[in-house]
Order: structure tokens, then C-alpha cells, then sequence
């Protein structure tokens, strides 16, 4: 016998439902797909859940429908309405078209599909009932016109796949994240999405973009949001993005964009949106981008991802620059900054940062960024405006210092570099016991004493402090879900959160050492990096997470200005920690230059 041998049916179709069907909001994915295809305009999702997971999942549409002959063939492989020939290939307009979706599902789960056509003069609609992909029941049933498609035991029979499954909270999230992204993108459809009967999600299906990330969002989102509109290229766009004064997060997590009205995930479309807001984005963070392309469909490739989440565009440049040009044009052709709204602007590093902060209330600069022109060796006479908020910044870096002097360093023998200045108020120019010349990321290297101050907390069981006001937390219904799973971690970490009415939390302590770290929008931010992390991690390292992102948060930045005894304060601290050299996430803290070095760049010899 030869060593190549055909794969059984059973086999074929384990094989493809491990790539269509990754886990619960993958099935809600596609049977969605089907009834927005089928021409539904109202779907309704009915999810229930035990302690350990989802256990049934039902989608109810008021689509076209299907007759009993072809409920049946709907669960073959690669049997679809949608195509024909390979010709038509080439402009899928469908969301779906590889008939692969109930035959994957079938094969994993055990399966009821209920189904009557549209304008059928029978009462009765066909029944189907498949486990494990064989059909066990066929018979007829009362039903309304549409489909209604319920899945339990997911995974029952491929217990390997089953064990890769997150928690519920996590799971929920994802399948509330994939609903909100289906609702965006179909606008003319109503979707209701229940969990365990109660109510997550109801948008009205009226077409209206703002309606539904009111849904999703919040109404007061809405105040947020700059609308972009027009044709550059090769492409129609139309949706929205946010502010540069709203508040931004340091994960993409809030970019929903479709192509011909499928949901994709796109990062050369993120880049361009970044690009659109140019300088008035702050380095490392996203704002949130709800985005619709139409692209001839000749010209988009949507079969190159099992899951159809990622397209392959032909003139992908093309649509770079067209939603490049869009948002910028969105940005820059409107009064993105409210009047009264001007004490939230973004902070730049760029010559007009002091003539914008004149106009500013020095109670409302907190740990702003300050111009790079006020390190040392200034030459521009300082106006008063921009020797008031170098106080200001002096005075809020000093309050930083003494937090992370408030405890026991580590001994060291370390040389502590003397401090010679500073440059571009953001590195420390220092010299060591040798003289050579040492470079400190300010940044970093209070990052470090920060991080180590938090461990040391840790072990003390000393991390949070209780607020006199408790702050409200708005979260969406994804990071409701999802936030059950951090509760413990956010606690070890001095985060106590109470739920407080629907998809409201309660923050009652915060970590002791900073009370920018009560600020609704850093523990928004802190929350949503966890999140993230435990979504393609499973909790992994999260605690050591979440306090390196606090770290972050709670220290001096860049492009601030500090006296040379206040950079002599933190060179002490940093170089009594357990590992001065590089910051918590890996960075360098310190760069060497020494005399050698400098010789030879100087071609001395």
C-alpha cells in the first residue's frame, strides 16, 4: 500500500469546520451572514449559557426561507445559492458564497433548522435535525415565514477543540463584539441579541449609522463623532470617526470597518485612518473609526481568509490614500474643537503648542505635554504663559517623585550618574563614576521605579486606596461580558469595581500611587488593555499587565521639563531597583556613550 490515502467524509469535514467554526461567535457569524443574504430584515439571537459555557445558541430571521428540498442540501459541502460557475468569482456581492458554513457547523454540533418560504400557501415549514453532521429527524412544522436555526452541544464531539474554549465572560464578549460589528455594517436590518432572555442589544433596523453605535456606544457617544463622506478614487466612503479631543485608547479594538458591506478586519485601512488624523493623533493611541468602502466588487478578493474576516484588494494603495484623504478632510473641514471644549485639546510637541496653551486654564494641564523646545539650551525668550505651565509641570513632576520615594528601595551599590542637564525635555544628560556620558529615557526610567514600587505593594497587600467620590465606568456590552474574568486581577491591582446598573461600574479604590490612575479615562484604557490581553491569552501574565500599563500611566512623560535636582531624585530611585537598565516592557532606561566612544566619533585617535 501506498503512504497517500483519501480522508474519510467525517474527517474532510472535521477538518473544515476547525477552520470556519473557531468558536460560538464564529457560528453567530455565519448564520447571520446567511439570513442578511436570505434578504431578513429583522434577525433575533438567543443565547444560553451554564458556568462553563455557551449551550445554545438560536438565530430566528424573517428571511426568504428555504423549501424542504434544499433545508436538506444546505448541510452538504460546498452547496450554496450564491454562485454557479468560477466566473463569478470574480464580484462576489454576497456575504457568503463557499456553501461551507452549515455543513461546518453541522459537523461539530447537533443542529435544528426550521424553515418555511417566503409567500408558501403550506402551513407547515420542513424540519431538520443533524448531529455530528448525519440528519437523525426530518419531519414538517408550524412555523412562521424565515429560518430559525438553533445549535447546542458545540464541540460535543471534538473534544480537543472544545478545550480551547475561553471563559463564558470571554466567549459572550466575542459574540457580543461580533453582533455589534454585523449591526454596524447592516444598518437596514434589526438585530436583538438575548442572553440567558435578557435584552443586550436592539437596534431599530432604519438604516441610521448613528442610531446604531448609540446602541452600541452609548447616546451620548454621538457628541463624539465627525462625520467623513465622500468619493476619493476608487472609493465611496461614509461613516465616521471620533474627535482627537475624545478619549482615545491604546489598542485598535474600535475600528469597525466594511467593504461592500462586509465586516473585515484591515490594518492597511487602520493605517490610513492614522494617517487622516496626522499630528493631531497622540503617539501609541487609536481613536474609534466606523467606516463604509464601496469598491467594485471586481476589485476585492474575499476569498482569501476561511472566515471571510480579511479581503485582498487589487488597488489597495489606491484605497489608502482615498480613506486617508477622507479623514483628514473630515478632520481638518470641520470645528472639531468645540469652544468649550478647548481645554481637552491634544497636546503636541510642535512650535504652536505655547500660543494654544495660552488660551488654557492652568488647572486643566495636569501631566500635559509640554514643547520640546524648553529643554536645555533655550534660546527664545519664555513668554510668562510658558513659564507658568513649566511650573506647573515642575511642580506636578515633583508630586510624581515623592510618590515613588514613599517607600523602602532596594540596597544598592550602584553609582548614581550626576546630572548635567536635560535635552528636549525628555532625556537626562548625566555623566557616571568613570565619565562616561550616560543618556536616561525620563520616561523609562520612572516607568521602572514605578513598576517595582507596584510589586513591592503587592507583596504587602498595600494597593489600593479608597476614592471619597466613587467615579462611574460606562462600558460597552463586549466589556461588560468581559469584565467578569478581571474583577480578581483588577483588585490585586488596587482596581475595586462594583457593577452599578446596566453596562455602569462603580470604581471605589484606586492604586495608592497616583491619582491620575482615578481618572475615568485611564481606567477605561488599563481595562481594555486587559482585555485584550485576555482575549488571545486567557489570562496569562494579565496581573503583571495591567500593572506595567498603571506603571505607565502614573509617571513623568516625555517632553516634560524637570530641574536638575528633580533628575537627580529620579536617578536615585532608578538605580536603587532590581533592574535599572531597562523599563517593565524591555525598553533601555540608560544609553552609554563612553570616552572611547566618543573619541573614535570624533576620529581622535
Amino acid at each position: 500500500m501506498g503512504v497517500i490515502t483519501l480522508l474519510d467524509k467525517a474527517t474532510i469535514s472535521h477538518i473544515a469546520a476547525g477552520e470556519v467554526v473557531e468558536r460560538a461567535a464564529s457560528v453567530i457569524k455565519e448564520l447571520v451572514e446567511n439570513a442578511i443574504d436570505a434578504d431578513a430584515r429583522r434577525i433575533c439571537i438567543d443565547l444560553s449559557v451554564d458556568k462553563m459555557s455557551v449551550t445554545r445558541i438560536a438565530v430566528t430571521d424573517d428571511g426568504v426561507g428555504m423549501s424542504k428540498e434544499d433545508a436538506l442540501l444546505a448541510f452538504c459541502q460546498h452547496a450554496t445559492s450564491k454562485i454557479s460557475q468560477s466566473s463569478d468569482l470574480a464580484a462576489i456581492r454576497t456575504l457568503g458564497f463557499r456553501g461551507e458554513a452549515m455543513a461546518s457547523i453541522a459537523a461539530v454540533s447537533q443542529v435544528t433548522l426550521v424553515t418555511k418560504e417566503r409567500g408558501c400557501s403550506s402551513p407547515a415549514a420542513a424540519r431538520v435535525v443533524i448531529h455530528g453532521g448525519e440528519v437523525v429527524e426530518q419531519t414538517a412544522a408550524g412555523a412562521p415565514e424565515g429560518t430559525r436555526v438553533v445549535v447546542e452541544g458545540l464541540f460535543y464531539n471534538t473534544p480537543a477543540r472544545r478545550k480551547f474554549q475561553k471563559t463564558v465572560a470571554t466567549e459572550l464578549a466575542h459574540i457580543y463584539d461580533m453582533t455589534e460589528r454585523l449591526a454596524l455594517a447592516h444598518r437596514d436590518v434589526s438585530f436583538v441579541l438575548l442572553c440567558q432572555g435578557k435584552e443586550q442589544l436592539c437596534t431599530s433596523g432604519n438604516g441610521s449609522y448613528e442610531d446604531v453605535i448609540s446602541a452600541v456606544f452609548g447616546v451620548a457617544f454621538d457628541k463624539e463623532l465627525v462625520p467623513v463622506a465622500g468619493t476619493y478614487g476608487v472609493t465611496k466612503i461614509s461613516g465616521f470617526v471620533t474627535r482627537p479631543q475624545a478619549g482615545m485608547k491604546s489598542s485598535p479594538n474600535r475600528f469597525y470597518f466594511s467593504i461592500n458591506r462586509r465586516q473585515v478586519v484591515s490594518r492597511s485601512v487602520q493605517w490610513a485612518v492614522r494617517e487622516g488624523y496626522g499630528t493631531l493623533l497622540p503617539k501609541g493611541m487609536h481613536p474609534a473609526a466606523f467606516l463604509d468602502l464601496e469598491i467594485d466588487p471586481r476589485e476585492v478578493d474575499v476569498n482569501v481568509h476561511p472566515t471571510k474576516r480579511e479581503v485582498r484588494l487589487s488597488r489597495e494603495r489606491e484605497v489608502q490614500n482615498g480613506v486617508r484623504d477622507a479623514v483628514y478632510c473630515a478632520l481638518h473641514g470641520t470645528q472639531v474643537f468645540a469652544a468649550q471644549e478647548a481645554s481637552q485639546m491634544p497636546w503636541q510637541p510642535v512650535a504652536s503648542t505655547a500660543a494654544r496653551a495660552a488660551t488654557l486654564p492652568l488647572s486643566v494641564l495636569g501631566e500635559a505635554i509640554v514643547p520640546y523646545e524648553w529643554g536645555i539650551g533655550l534660546s527664545r525668550p519664555e513668554t510668562t504663559v510658558t513659564q507658568q505651565l513649566k511650573t506647573v509641570a515642575i511642580r506636578q513632576t515633583d508630586k510624581q517623585l515623592r510618590r515613588t520615594e514613599r517607600f523602602e528601595p532596594q540596597e544598592t551599590t550602584e553609582f548614581v550618574p550626576m546630572v548635567l542637564g536635560q535635552i528636549a525635555g525628555t532625556y537626562i544628560i548625566a555623566k557616571n563614576e568613570v565619565g562616561d556620558l550616560v543618556v536616561i529615557d525620563q520616561h523609562a526610567a520612572h516607568e521602572r521605579v514605578m513598576y517595582d514600587l507596584l510589586l513591592t505593594q503587592q507583596e504587602k497587600e498595600s494597593v489600593g486606596q479608597e476614592l471619597l467620590v466613587p467615579i462611574q465606568l460606562q462600558l460597552t456590552k463586549k466589556e461588560t461580558a468581559a469584565i467578569q474574568d478581571l474583577l480578581d486581577v483588577l483588585a490585586a491591582a488596587g482596581y475595586m469595581l462594583e457593577p452599578f446598573g446596566r453596562d455602569t461600574w462603580i470604581v471605589r479604590t484606586v492604586p495608592v500611587v497616583s491619582d491620575v490612575l482615578g481618572s475615568p479615562a485611564v481606567i477605561h484604557e488599563i481595562i481594555a488593555d486587559a482585555l485584550d490581553k485576555t482575549a488571545y491569552s486567557g489570562g496569562e501574565g494579565l496581573l503583571d499587565r495591567v500593572l506595567k500599563t498603571t506603571a505607565c500611566r502614573a509617571v513623568v512623560k516625555g517632553a516634560t521639563p524637570m530641574t536638575d535636582e528633580q533628575m537627580q531624585r529620579l536617578l536615585r530611585q532608578l538605580m536603587a531597583t532590581q533592574a535599572p537598565y531597562t523599563c517593565p516592557h524591555g525598553r533601555p532606561t540608560t544609553i552609554v556613550l563612553s570616552k572611547e566612544r566618543l573619541a573614535a566619533m570624533f576620529l581622535r585617535t
